[in-house]
Parts: structure tokens; C-alpha cells; sequence
């Protein structure tokens, strides 16, 4: 659906992409200590410089390649989520999550022009470039839409957004295909893959496939094949120690599926392809994080929870692998498959790789780094699948980025097996114990602490000090935006008569402001496989951002909750109490 561009929450923007902003880079300037993240790579068209966006500090650094150095760091956004170079130009694409803008970036002679900043739909998470450099569609996170951006085609000419798509799912991970005629959108949480059409700038069709966290996509050098890395969490497994060993219960995939089927919803999607398993039973490889492909058709998989890349090609019984460091994300080859380039999101430094001699041969800090908070060191546990039995995986597996993969699982948190429950999102679950879907875990740290242990088949027992820093990592975890707000169409006066009637029918007996839920257990009428009927109530904030619906997903919308299931109602509900207490609740 096509939705128009609403500038009233980005006048600053425009106002600030009415400045051209030029800054100098200065050869050998001392920084300060800080934590940058790098997250993304771009190598210069010739192959001499290589930029690092860098999440946390807005700023991208810039490494000399002859001399394996940083020669300079340059502020220009507040956290930066994506970094793209237009195709035999100077010409930088990034993406600022938190101005929710586009910046349009000339890289050249050591200094780096910011020539427009383009508000886009907010939450921008990657941008993907056409091949001829007149385009490029924006993917935001939260407000699930795509911006279409005309480039600029000469020095007098600006970018303008040309239309805002609205999304089926939050997207992520961008893939032009078929000489840019086609792009495909993956699913930022599950397995989902949607195919637009650029001429109509419209989604066609869905497909999808078990998987989730797709972080990486490719196209194989023949352009037969599209390969998509991901993760598949089993919900027919149980988190015991045998099916996390055997990777039953959660594996890490390099998946390769026929091009023309994913594009065609008719076709047979499976038929054709095959997967590469990234890891094995006793040396696992959690959480892919990226993905290339070197001129000489390798590919490479960058394994963020393991802190390793894996390389290799399509007829490969295996993948090589190479230790890294913390949380390998971006990568990169050179334009001759000579050098691998690895961002280290969590040691801040760029990993150089000689791909024939399969070795790191050399490491590039990007500056130095304080000492880490408890929180800092929660967050690098939470994304660190040592921690789980033979590293299957990490908390973000299922728990991407804090939210949810949307999947069943089958744990013991209900002292049972056979009945899979959703995972739930750590997105504002701050002060709403006890926690799990029976409400049999008092505190945060005790809910972790059966996570590793139970769920992840921890080999080591966790420490108070990893539980406690893990537990301060969730409780910044913050609810994640209205839809609506961030789409523009939020209704003031409907949400104040949703809120009155999620009053009148005594939702908040369970849901209770300000968290939204209550401690205790409820029979609501819905049973799990087992017969087991009282659950605690999750809590509602950013219940909008959430779907399906229920412990075991059977509400594919928010509607079927009242609508189908009737959910703790006495009452048939008119359309209009229908549509206020939904916007209701999405404004939550």
C-alpha cells in the first residue's frame, strides 16, 4: 500500500538538508576513548580506503589499506545503521537510525562532504543502491516501510523521496535481483522474504521459508540462485541437552534457494535447493551476522555469536572458518578476492584476512576503548552464543535484537514438554515480573539464569556477575515505538475512546497501566497442548509491533484477538469499539 510521505515530524530535517556540511579529515588526530561499533563496510572504488560506519558514535572512520592504519574519524550522524557506496562514484550512502535520516556522503581526497540529508520513514535500517546509481530504497525498521529515493544526477540536483511503501513485517536485509528490475526485502525477526517490483514500487508476494534472523543475502555468481543466511529454530525439539547438540533445536544455515522460485509464488520453493550448515555437532557457529561474495564466487558468512567468518563455495562439503573477533558483522573482499575486511562490532577494530592462506594477518583498532559498564558487558553477552551448549546459539537468536523471532519454542520454563510456546519479546520488560509465560520466574536474573541453563544447555554453570550484568543489559531494553505514530495516521481521539473501553471491560484487571500487566496467573480460556490453562499476561507495551498473537500464535492480528477468539469478552464488539480499542493498544 502506498502511504504519502508525512514531513510534519521532520521539519528539522529539512531545514538541516538545506546545509551542505564539509569536514576535513586530519591524518593522525588524537581521539578520545570510546565505544564505536563498527557495523558497516565500504571499500573505495579504488581499493585504497576502507570507511567504517560506526553505530554508537555517528562517525565514520576511514583506514589507510597500504598502510593498515586509521588515518582519520569523522562525526557527521548520531548512530548510524548502514553504510552503502554508489557504484564507480565517490558517492556514500548511510543511513542514521536515530535522525531517521539518509545521508548522502562525497568521500574523496581525505575529506568527506556531506551533501544532503533526506529525512526517511523512521527507524532506518539499510539501504540498498541500483546497480546505475539513479536509486535506492530505504528499509525502516519500526514503522515498517520502505522509502524510494531518486539519487541525484548531477552537482545542481537533490535526492527526494518518491514514495513510502508500508511493509507486511518489519523489514531489514535489501537484495536487488534481475538487473534491479526486482528487490527483495527480508523479514527484520522471521523467515519471510518479499519480493517488490520496482517498476510498480509495490509488493507482489511473500514468500517464506523456517527461518529467522536473515542477516545476510546473495546472489550466486551464475545468478541462479539466491543465498540467504539465517537461523531455524525447531519448535518440534525440546531444550534438552541431545537436540541442542545434534542442532536439532537451533541451527545457523547458509541457504540456497532457485532465484526464479523465490520470485515466482506459484513455483515449488524447495525444489533445487540446498544448505550448507555453518557449524556442526561439538563446534557450532551462532548467529550469522553478514554476507559476501568475492569476485572469485566464495562466499562469506560472518558468524556474530562465535566470533568467526566462514568461507566458501557453492559445491563445498563444508565452510572454512576463521576466528575473528567479538561479534564479526560487516564484511567485505577486495575488488581481486585477495583481502577479506571483517568489522568487529565489539572489539572496535577491522580484521584484514589473506583469503588464500586462510589467516588473519593483521588487526585495525579503530581507537581505544574505556572500561565497559555493566551494561556493556550484559550487551556483549547477550549476543555471545559461547554461552549456549557448543555455541548454537546466543539470547538474540531467539530474542533478536531484545524482541522476538516470533517463533515457538519448546523449553521447560513450564515444567513441561509438547506444548511450544512464542518467544516472548525483552522490549520494555523492565519492572513486569515474574516472568515466562507461567509467570515461574520471580526476578529477571532468575529467568536467565533458566534461559542458560535449561534452554541454551549452558556448558558452564553462569556466574552472578553474568547474570546481573545480563539483567541490567534487558532492563534498558525499551518498548519499541506506535506504528501508527511513526506512519503518521495515529488517531488521538480513537485511542482516547479505546482507552476508556479497555477500562470499561476490565482489561486492566490483568493488564494493569503502567506496565500493562499484573503478577499473577490467569485461566483465560485458551489451553495449551497439554491442557495447561493459566498463563501470565505478557505485557502489552509495543503489543502493536508484535504478531501473532497468544502463547502458541493461533491470533494472526491484533483484531483476532477480540474479533475470532473473543478474547475475555462478555460482549460482541461493534466495528467502531473494534477499531478504538486497536488503535489503542497500537498506541501503546
Amino acid at each position: 500500500m502506498q502511504t504519502r510521505v508525512d514531513w510534519r515530524y521532520s521539519l528539522r530535517w529539512l531545514l538541516c538538508g538545506l546545509l551542505l556540511s564539509t569536514v576535513t579529515v586530519i591524518a593522525g588526530e588524537a581521539q578520545p576513548q570510546q565505544f564505536r561499533q563498527p557495523i558497516s563496510l565500504v571499500l573505495s572504488q579504488d581499493g585504497k580506503t576502507l570507511f567504517t560506519a560506526n553505530r554508537l558514535t555517528g562517525t565514520i572512520s576511514l583506514v589507510d589499506l597500504a598502510q593498515r592504519t586509521v588515518v582519520g574519524e569523522v562525526k557527521l550522524a548520531t548512530q548510524f545503521s548502514d553504510l552503502q557506496a554508489v557504484a564507480g562514484t565517490s558517492i556514500l550512502l548511510a543511513t542514521d537510525e536515530t535522525e531517521h535520516e539518509l545521508l548522502i556522503l562525497q568521500a574523496e581526497n581525505g575529506r568527506i562532504e556531506v551533501q544532503q540529508r533526506v529525512p526517511v520513514s523512521p527507524y532506518p535500517v539499510s539501504v540498498a543502491v541500483t546497480a546505475d546509481g539513479k536509486g535506492c530504497v530505504v528499509a525502516s525498521l519500526w514503522s515498517r516501510q520502505l522509502t524510494f529515493i531518486d539519487l541525484p544526477k548531477g552537482q545542481d540536483q537533490k535526492a527526494r523521496a518518491v514514495r513510502v511503501l508500508d511493509m507486511p513485517f518489519a523489514p531489514r536485509t535489501q537484495l536487488f535481483v534481475k538487473a534491479d528490475s526486482q528487490l527483495i526485502v527480508a523479514d527484520s525477526f522471521g523467515g519471510r522474504l518479499a519480493i517488490i517490483d520496482m517498476t510498480k514500487q509495490c509488493v507482489v508476494h511473500v514468500r517464506e521459508f523456517p527461518g529467522h534472523n536473515i542477516r545476510g543475502m546473495g546472489v550466486s555468481p551464475n545468478g541462479e540462485m539466491l543465498i540467504v543466511a539465517h537461523q531455524m529454530l525447531n519448535e518440534l525439539a525440546h531444550t534438552v541437552r541431545n537436540d541442542v547438540h545434534w542442532g536439532l533445536l537451533m541451527s545457523n544455515d547458509l541457504r540456497w534457494l532457485k532465484l526464479d522460485a523465490v520470485l515466482q509464488p506459484s513455483t515449488d520453493l524447495y525444489e533445487g535447493a540446498h544448505m550448507h550448515p555453518l557449524g556442526e555437532a561439538g563446534s557450532a557457529t551462532g548467529d550469522p551476522a553478514g554476507l559476501t561474495l568475492t569476485s572469485k564466487g566464495a562466499v562469506v558468512v560472518s558468524l556474530g555469536g562465535v566470533g568467526e567468518i566462514a568461507i566458501g563455495k557453492e559445491d563445498d562439503f563444508s565452510l572454512y572458518r576463521i576466528h575473528v573477533g567479538r561479534r564479526p558483522t560487516s564484511v567485505v573482499a577486495d575488488h581481486e578476492a585477495r583481502f577479506l575486511y571483517v568489522a568487529n562490532t565489539f572489539d572496535d577494530d577491522i580484521s584484514i584476512i589473506d583469503i588464500e592462506e586462510r589467516e588473519v594477518i593483521t588487526y585495525v583498532s579503530l581507537g581505544e576503548q574505556p572500561e565497559l559498564s555493566l551494561v556493556q558487558r550484559g550487551e556483549r553477552l547477550f549476543f555471545d552464543a559461547n554461552l549456549s551448549h557448543d555455541s548454537w546459539m546466543s539470547c538474540h537468536s531467539c530474542h533478536t535484537d531484545g524482541h522476538t523471532n516470533g517463533l515457538l519454542n519448546d523449553n521447560f520454563s513450564d515444567a513441561s514438554f509438547g506444548a511450544p510456546k512464542r518467544v516472548l519479546s525483552l522490549l520494555g520488560r523492565a519492572n513486569t515480573e515474574p516472568f515466562a509465560w507461567a509467570g515461574t520466574a520471580e526476578t529477571l536474573n532468575a529467568q536467565i539464569h533458566k534461559s542458560l541453563t535449561h534452554t541454551m544447555q549452558a556448558d558452564e554453570p553462569p556466574t552472578e556477575e553474568q547474570l546481573t550484568a545480563l539483567a541490567a543489559y534487558v532492563e534498558t531494553l525499551q518498548p519499541p515505538p506506535s506504528i501508527d505514530l511513526l506512519r503518521g495516521v495515529q488517531d488521538s481521539d480513537a485511542i482516547a475512546r479505546g482507552g476508556e473501553l479497555f477500562g470499561n471491560l476490565q482489561c486492566t484487571n490483568c493488564h494493569k497501566p503502567p506496565v500493562f500487566t499484573t503478577p499473577d496467573t490467569y485461566d483465560v480460556g485458551i489451553d495449551d497442548k497439554l491442557g495447561k490453562n493459566k498463563f501470565n499476561p505478557p505485557s502489552l507495551l509495543g503489543v502493536g509491533q508484535r504478531g501473532p498473537y497468544f502463547h502458541d500464535n493461533r491470533a494472526a492480528a491484533l483484531e483476532d484477538v477480540f474479533l475470532k477468539f473473543k478474547h475475555q469478552l462478555d460482549r460482541e464488539l461493534t466495528v467502531g469499539e473494534l477499531e478504538d480499542l486497536s488503535s489503542f493498544l497500537r498506541s501503546l
